[in-house]
């Protein structure tokens, strides 16, 4: 789960994504990473000096990174996976003639992707490219209305991703968006898309799908309604459910097959997991972005809750041009109906009260409770008058309904005062059904 708008400032491209190396061998009938751990699979991270070598492309440097990861205790290379949308060329020295490379290329060709996608029926906002100057917003202000949306042209991500602010002039909306690419280490002479705002009504329908690929056929689907990625600033995906329960999305939930069948031709993918982000407007869905890859964090765990699939294993099966076998894909079974997901956080009048000691019998409960899909718990408890301790924590849910596991939710976070709101309305955790 990750911030859609504003304020999106996290490194990009090369300071993040984790790239692993796979070595041993692929069990074709294993649908979670613990089996395969089991059957013969192992990994390791690839180190970011090694990747950076790697994405330089030249023969020269790459030589000596390829040959020092050619095998792991004896074992043999057998390709690589990343769960973002970088190291692509770094990818594709570790996953030579890889079937997923053309489609990841695609995808963080944002113009190219988007007129491909038009051309096979799928709706995308209409839109524009150009260098990022006081004449290109203007022209997008003219164009697409008082508050289009801006973004780098590369990648399938949400950084960089921009509301243009109309209460501010042109020059104002030029500096702070160019002070946005830079903290995300986004290089503001990049190509920039300017784009329609698409939404409905004050609160727009926005949903993400994780779409698995298994022999050119789309198994399980998980959809995911995002409960405060457009709520309010600063737009992040804190909370989700899957399956949704608003109307305005479950009333159009059969409308998506058709749009999810051509997102699949267009990027002429035989077995892949994709994330898919999408938005309701004038009662059609329309395509945000792509990602040949699964959804960030959780949502993973998500998935294979309720699919019993793990997309990145079948991502990572797909990476190497070693498939899972169809059968077993399409014969899988989830574990629950619903899920609910949520990144949460104390807020800040709180965090004198935060103490590793704490949260150890949080972290007990977590382990022990069987309706925990998947839990990270980040604390940082230090002692230093200028520093504030700070705690973070995702956690996903299963159960019968998206009520009771959003209930269960707010049953665990509410004794430690975590939250899922970025306001200051009130301290006590609120995880709204």
């Amino acid at each position: 789960m990750s911030a859609t708008a504003h304020d999106m400032t996290a490194p990009r491209p090369h300071s993040s994504g984790a790239v692993y190396a796979l070595y041993g061998a692929l069990d074709p009938r294993a649908l979670t990473l613990d089996t395969a751990r089991r059957n013969g699979l192992h990994w390791t991270r690839i180190p970011t000096d090694q990747l950076a070598v790697l994405d330089t492309g030249r023969p020269a440097l790459t030589d000596t990174t390829l040959a020092d990861l050619a095998t792991h205790h004896g074992m043999p290379l057998l390709g690589a996976v990343g769960f973002d949308d970088w190291w692509n060329i770094a990818l594709a020295a570790l996953n030579p003639g890889s079937p997923l490379a053309g489609a990841r290329a695609l995808v963080t060709d944002k113009p190219h992707f988007y007129a491909r996608l038009a051309q096979h029926g799928v709706p995308v906002a209409a839109f524009k490219s150009g260098t990022l100057s006081p004449s290109f917003l203007r022209v997008a202000v003219d164009q697409f209305g008082p508050a289009p949306i801006l973004k780098p042209a590369t990648g399938a991500g949400s950084r960089g991703v921009y509301r243009y602010r109309p209460d501010l002039d042109i020059d104002d909306n030029l500096a702070l968006y160019s002070q946005i690419l830079r903290l995300g280490h986004i290089d503001s002479t990049t190509t920039i898309i300017a784009a329609q705002y698409l939404g409905d009504d004050q609160r727009p329908v926005e949903i993400s799908v994780d779409v698995p690929v298994c022999d050119s056929r789309i198994s399980a689907l998980t959809i995911h309604e995002k409960r405060s990625a457009t709520a309010e600033p600063p737009y992040i995906d804190n909370l989700m459910i899957s399956p949704p329960t608003d109307p305005r999305i479950t009333n159009h939930l059969a409308a998506l097959t058709p749009i999810l069948a051509a997102v699949v031709a267009t990027l002429d993918v035989d077995d892949a997991t994709l994330h898919i982000e999408l938005r309701l407007h004038q009662q059609r869905w329309h395509v945000l972005d792509v990602g040949v890859r699964p959804g960030a964090g959780l949502v993973a765990h998500a998935a294979l809750a309720r699919t019993g699939v793990d997309p990145r294993l079948l991502h990572a099966a797909a990476s190497i041009g070693q498939p899972l076998h169809p059968a077993a894909v399409h014969s899988a079974k989830g574990t629950y109906p619903a899920t609910c997901i949520a990144c949460c956080y104390v807020h800040p009048s709180l965090r004198r009260d935060i103490r590793i000691d704490r949260y150890s019998p949080f972290a007990d409960t977590l382990r022990r409770a069987d309706d925990i899909i998947g839990w990270h718990l980040n604390i940082a408890d230090v002692d230093d008058t200028i520093y504030e301790p700070d705690s973070g924590l995702s956690i996903g849910i299963g159960a019968a309904d998206a009520a009771t596991a959003t209930t269960r939710m707010h049953t665990l976070t509410a004794p430690l005062h975590f939250t899922t709101q970025h306001n200051d309305l009130g301290l006590e955790a609120q995880v709204a059904p």
